[in-house]
């Protein structure tokens, strides 16, 4: 199942991507961004500004370094150097694509300043990526958390579907964006997944 999965979201980015370059779901993207300005309030600017900032590597980086302390304490060493070369593997794929496709910015009313391209929303790649990968490490180590992994996924893809939506909201990403995104970012965790199961395997043995 592991290589369905993996296929199905690379499949999925590549069929966004044409969308996107087509300019067949472009309509519709801007109807979106619309929608969300239109309900922009003082407090809702405040939530989401500080929802996207969870995207953003200034904030993931320090993350990522508290939670390798845990994992240094679990003596999972080899999942802290999954962890780092997930997120340089993932800032370099979402670089690379970004030049490639070299898509503007949505043309509407923006909360933040972004410069680079578009497509695809490294926030959203960012949080599709390494949230993922940091719940699946705390469901290994924690026996109580391993008991309820669904809840535990359930929770972790509703915040990284908050990031994403929040890049929307504040006019920075179109919904194609954000979707090719998700995309790509799960198929490299599960992908950094698997990698830390079999040498896990190894390490016991």
């Amino acid at each position: 199942m592991f290589r369905v999965y993996v296929i199905i979201f690379f499949l999925l980015f590549g069929a966004i991507a044409a969308l996107m370059v087509s300019g067949m779901f472009q309509e519709l993207d801007n109807q979106i961004i619309l929608s969300f300005e239109n309900i922009r309030l003082p407090f809702l600017n405040d939530v989401m500004l500080t929802l996207t900032d969870f995207g953003i590597s200034a904030l993931l980086v320090p993350i990522m370094l508290i939670f390798s302390v845990v994992l240094f304490m679990y003596k999972r060493y080899h999942s802290i150097m999954l962890l780092f070369l997930l997120y340089i593997a993932e800032k370099t794929v979402n670089h690379e694509l970004k030049g490639l496709f070299a898509r503007e910015r949505p043309a509407f009313d923006h909360l933040v300043n972004e410069t680079y391209y578009s497509f695809p929303s490294g926030h959203s790649m960012n949080a599709a990526t390494i949230y993922p990968f940091i719940a699946y490490l705390f469901i290994e180590m924690i026996p109580w958390l391993k008991k309820r992994q669904k809840a535990v996924y359930m929770v972790t893809g509703c915040c990284v579907l908050m990031i994403g939506i929040s890049r929307m909201y504040i006019g920075v990403h179109y919904v194609t964006d954000v979707a090719g995104g998700f995309a790509i970012g799960l198929a490299l965790f599960l992908i950094c997944k698997k990698i830390d199961e079999k040498l896990s395997v190894i390490r016991q043995k």
